[in-house]
């Protein structure tokens, strides 16, 4: 018995430490060294439901009781402490599914008794009220049992077609028609300076047959090819006997409807060119394919229905897969599906593409091969508002150094080489001397030119310099006969001498008669007025088209020793064309699309990568084949994460999507804000207000690779629930979450590009991350307990939210205030509507915390639409002078007209926030959560019906705003225009 009492007495000191774990191990000693003492399981009850083990707990407390019922000097704060201890775990346990109905029914007498002998214990009225409360709250639980297992999966499905992020106030899209990666082939890493190998010989059958690629967003397609490729080199590698056992699935992804039918028609191409045998066929073929990946414009025998190979021509393939994809099921080829939700939007683009014609003279005004380096921020970083100090000085010390270099090369050059270098404006039949002097009176003016060539270790290769001139790829050779002139000029430009004008005027009448804009790169927004008013819209081609060229070069070499050097060079020592670098890459793609075509299947879905992932991850994605993987053993999102708050987003919404084995790994890159960063430390931290060791304490996430900055940030998997021992504190967490929340209803500011950072996750994107921590392994009475706080209207904390312009430096996680009041009561309704959605898949209890007038049924939560016209000032507000409507800010602000100043309360949200009375609770609330936003035409949002009929009797309206700068984005609406666009939640 002693050695009880001392293992108890240690334990004790654990548990006020907060170690719950050696706490349970300390406490099980003691009970098993003196068995007959009712305190030690008792003890032991205390710390196993605040590690979260609640059946633990309920076995723990029954054992206590059991040897407490019999005895006359029962202690009865023990007994009621017991008593509320239970109905708390059987509240937890049954909301996490850890205590099943066997185990209620087997213990049912016990249960019942315990509660009728706490009740009966003398208590003060506030204990007697608590101990009446937590059984109340069981009985809620009790009595919803048989719901949780119905109901669950169709909340979770509910739940995951809610919107994560605030919008912005116009809902066009921007169309990537064309990348900017290197190609990457996910068999071998991030790329060619980012290798992670997947081992295909190593995964055990089971893996090997159920291997998974997702691209988000898919963009234009390259490292599907990329990956292909490479899945059929080291498929071809492997044993025979596993080769019979491999499968692969790759999934392409991306918002755009028109950027998953230009790599729809790009697969149906690859396609083609396995089908065809004559070589003109094929040379056609590739040069389709060359001009709609990369190119302005097409020769019309690429473009036009009528050929020489049926099915070769874009507008032939764009009419067969809009019949294929019309019909009743759809024609798909055995190895492409292309998910049925996603069909209307593609047709539609396609549609569009077959009766849109555009001028080949505006497309060609409209493009400009630029080098990098013509890009004048490229040249003086310093001149990019909010660009972080430390990257422009390094970038600037750079480009210094750089334009020096060329500047003595041209300064110091031998002479045989000054006489043949052609220098713009120098002599023509100039003397050595003469064209030294030039040098030297010129030397910075050449070597900034110099630099828009050869800047950062380029060269101008392919036909490069042609393309300038002419702004078309030559055609392959068998089809050059068709186009007068290019030949001749060609010749003339690679001896480095001028064009004549006639012939120059020549090649372009050619182009602007017989060839043809490339549809492909157009989408709706080009014909709305909205954008253009005559309705006649081009895409902004002003890019270098040969970076293009040049990273399909670098991948097709990319089993070359020497291959950096060699890029752009052929077998033979002369410069390659871009055609034959096309003809390489494509080629290679459609021999492993033909190689796997047994084994493969392609699958294209249009939608938001965080909607879509969590769709298929709680089973909503209910259009798609059941047998398709709903986990990937690797995933590349490209620069996606810019747009859709980082890591954050990745962890909660992406992660959970991985197999479960050390291989399977998600990648992002950086392009959007590249220069706003000080260190990797600081990215990480502005969009999950974590340093980079403490993700997997808070998140259950291992970093594999944190270089998001300057090169790939890598996400890999583990098991879930972790131990708690691996995990923060409770006061660790609850001090994160609240910095969080508060981050959440208050916002700091983007900036403007190229260093715009965006964090649009809104209350429901929180929501999912209470829901996330349950799985992560952290208790659910933690996460009820911080959610009845903020359902309280009111929290007491010190936290206070950052209001500056981004990013949110390290630092920031060590301030505070004086502990304060702060109004939670603003954001309230819109936790009914998400509450009341997900109701049943809540792992962890939440009734007894919720506000009398909230509903829980999800039927009662519906969409409600409303016509808006932006305010008069909307395009002359002083906020559009740093800002645009695409960034995703808009919150929406419902109140009493007759109570509430609209103006004020969105002027004055943070002082609101931080316990300014008025308006007073009830009098106002705040969405962050929309489901379509365009300032110009309409807005829809979710709001409980039973909701809208009592505000409808007090006259509420509604106006929308940005969550940065206040700046009204509607005039307000009354309710009674508001229109119920479903009768269910959808």
């Amino acid at each position: 018995m002693g050695d009880a009492a001392g293992l108890k007495q240690q334990g004790n000191e654990l548990f006020k430490a907060g170690n719950f774990v050696k706490a349970v191990e300390l406490y099980s000693k003691a009970e098993r060294a003196d068995p007959r003492d009712p305190v030690y399981p008792s003890n032991l009850s205390a710390a196993l439901y605040e590690t979260g083990d609640y059946a633990g707990c309920v076995d723990a407390v029954l054992r206590s009781w059991d040897l407490l019922k019999d005895k006359d000097d029962a202690k009865p704060d023990l007994i009621r402490r017991l008593s509320m201890r239970l109905a708390r775990s059987l509240c937890h346990g049954v909301r996490a599914g850890t205590i099943t109905q066997d185990v209620l029914t087997k213990h049912k007498e016990d249960i019942m008794l315990l509660q009728e002998a706490a009740a009966e214990c003398p208590t003060s009225a506030a204990t007697g009220g608590e101990h009446a409360h937590v059984w109340e709250d069981w009985e809620t639980v009790k009595l919803e049992i048989d719901d949780y297992a119905q109901k669950a999966d169709t909340c979770l499905d509910k739940l995951s077609r809610l919107p994560l992020f605030c919008k912005p106030l116009d809902h066009a899209k921007e169309f990537f028609s064309m990348g900017h990666d290197q190609v990457i082939d996910l068999v071998h890493g991030w790329g060619p300076q980012d290798a992670y190998p997947l081992y295909l010989d190593r995964l055990p059958a089971d893996q090997l047959s159920e291997v998974a690629f997702l691209f988000g967003g898919v963009g234009d397609g390259r490292h599907v090819l990329g990956t292909l490729s490479g899945l059929y080199e080291a498929y071809k590698k492997l044993p025979e006997a596993k080769r019979a056992n491999c499968r692969a699935h790759l999934t392409l992804l991306d918002i755009h409807d028109g950027t998953m039918a230009r790599n729809l028609c790009l697969l149906m191409l690859l396609d083609q060119l396995n089908r065809a045998t004559d070589p003109i066929d094929r040379a056609e073929i590739n040069a389709t394919l060359m001009y709609m990946f990369c190119g302005a414009v097409m020769p019309s025998y690429c473009y036009d229905r009528q050929a020489h190979y049926t099915l070769v021509r874009l507008m032939a393939v764009i009419d067969t897969l809009r019949t294929r994809l019309t019909e009743h099921p759809p024609g798909q080829l055995a190895w492409l599906h292309v998910v049925s939700d996603t069909i209307p939007a593609v047709v539609a683009i396609l549609d569009f593409w077959a009766k849109t014609t555009k001028s080949t003279r505006k497309m060609l005004a409209a493009h400009e091969c630029l080098n990098p380096s013509e890009d004048p921020s490229m040249f003086d970083v310093s001149s990019i508002p909010g660009a972080n100090p430390d990257f422009q000085k390094v970038i600037n010390q750079n480009i210094s150094a750089e334009r020096e270099m060329f500047k003595q090369v041209l300064l110091n050059m031998p002479e045989e080489q000054l006489l043949k270098l052609p220098l713009p404006g120098a002599p023509e039949q100039g003397s050595l001397s003469a064209k030294r002097a030039f040098v030297r009176e010129f030397a910075d003016e050449l070597a900034d030119d110099f630099m828009k060539s050869f800047g950062g270790g380029r060269i101008p290769m392919y036909e490069e310099s042609w393309y300038r001139i002419m702004k078309v790829f030559l055609p392959p050779p068998a089809l050059c006969n068709r186009h007068p002139g290019f030949d001749e000029s060609f010749s003339k430009d690679r001896k480095l001498e001028p064009i004549p004008p006639a012939l120059e005027r020549k090649i372009m009448k050619h182009v602007e008669a017989e060839w043809k804009a490339n549809i492909s790169l157009f989408d709706f927004n080009y014909a709305h007025p909205r954008y253009y008013p005559d309705g006649d819209g081009f895409p902004n081609l002003k890019l270098n088209v040969f970076e293009i060229v040049s990273a399909m070069d670098t991948f097709n070499r990319r089993n070359e020793r020497e291959s950096k050097k060699s890029v752009g060079v052929g077998k033979d020592g002369k410069k390659l064309l871009a055609w034959q670098v096309c003809d390489a890459f494509f080629g290679e793609a459609a021999a492993a699309l033909k190689g796997l075509e047994s084994c493969i299947t392609l699958e294209l879905i249009c939608g938001g990568l965080s909607e879509e992932l969590a769709k298929i991850h709680f089973k909503g994605d209910l259009t798609r084949p059941k047998d398709f993987p709903r986990k990937y053993t690797r995933m590349w999102l490209s620069n996606v994460p810019d747009y859709t708050h980082g890591p954050m987003n990745m962890i909660l919404y992406v992660v959970p999507n991985l197999q479960e084995h050390p291989q399977a790994a998600v990648a992002s890159n950086c392009l959007l804000n590249t220069g706003a960063w000080t260190n990797d430390a600081e990215f990480v931290h502005t969009y999950t207000l974590l340093l980079p060791d403490e993700v997997p304490r808070y998140l259950g996430c291992p970093i594999r690779v944190c270089q998001p900055v300057m090169g790939v940030l890598v996400l890999g998997s583990q098991p879930l629930p972790r131990p708690l021992s691996e995990l923060a504190t409770r006061d660790e967490l609850t001090t994160w979450l609240t910095r969080t929340l508060f981050n959440t209803f208050l916002s700091g500011f983007s900036g403007t590009r190229p260093t715009q950072i965006r964090l649009p996750h809104n209350l429901v994107a929180f929501f999912g991350l209470l829901m996330y921590l349950h799985r992560v392994g952290f208790p659910g009475h933690w996460l009820s307990d911080f959610l009845a706080r903020v359902l309280n209207g009111r929290m007491v904390s010190d936290v206070v939210p950052y209001r500056k312009k981004y990013p949110i430096p390290v630092t920031d996680r060590h301030r505070r205030t004086k502990a304060r009041q702060v109004r939670t009561d603003p954001w309230l309704v819109e936790f009914e509507s998400i509450i009341a959605t997900a109701y049943y898949a809540i792992p962890f209890p939440v009734a007894g915390a919720l506000p009398a007038d909230f509903s829980r049924a999800s039927q009662d939560i519906v969409v409600w639409e409303v016509r808006v016209q932006p305010p008069a000032d909307f395009w002359h507000h002083p906020c559009m002078q740093y800002s645009t409507p695409d960034e995703p800010r808009t919150h929406l602000l419902f109140y009493r007209p007759d109570l509430v100043s609209y103006r004020k309360a969105i002027d004055e949200i943070e002082k609101i926030f931080e316990g300014d009375p008025s308006p007073a609770p009830g009098t106002f609330f705040v969405l962050t959560a929309q489901e379509h936003v365009q300032y110009d035409e309409s807005i829809r949002f979710r709001l409980s019906k039973r909701r809208v009929d009592r505000m409808r009797n007090e006259k509420w309206n509604m106006v929308a705003y940005r969550n940065d700068s206040g700046q009204q984005a509607s005039r307000p609406v009354p309710i009674q225009n508001w229109a119920m666009v479903g009768a269910r939640s959808q």
